[in-house]
């Protein structure tokens, strides 16, 4: 996905819930260290170097708080697809405000065209 960024193909925007919530996944889920994380996300913030603003008011519609402010970010940056692996929370509402919420997998089938 990152080779599709880099070429120009998508814009990456990166809301700092995401930032946050990506920390965490390769720190818990993955047991990456300290360094890898940040080499990481410093790769990320390259790509997208200008954070999405979570707005004051969000609306509460995923069932996890965390969630409702990725997708608030999401949609006031202009996002048109949010790439999403959580199959709990984000998934399941397929799209928020005309912003559809798909799987990684299913975003590279639909830049490979």
């Amino acid at each position: 996905m990152l080779e599709v960024i880099a070429d120009g193909a998508a814009e990456l925007v990166l809301p700092e819930p995401v930032r946050a919530e990506l920390r965490r996944v390769l720190q818990e889920k993955f047991a990456l260290g300290d360094a890898s994380v940040e080499a990481i996300v410093g790769l990320l913030d390259e790509l997208a170097p200008e954070a999405a603003k979570v707005p004051e008011r969000v609306e509460e519609v995923s069932g996890d708080p965390d969630d409702d402010r990725i997708l608030a970010a999401s949609t006031a940056a202009g996002a048109e697809i949010l790439v999403s692996g959580d199959s709990q929370h984000l998934l399941p509402l397929g799209q928020h405000h005309g912003m559809r919420i798909i799987r990684p997998k299913a975003f590279l089938a639909e830049i490979a065209g």
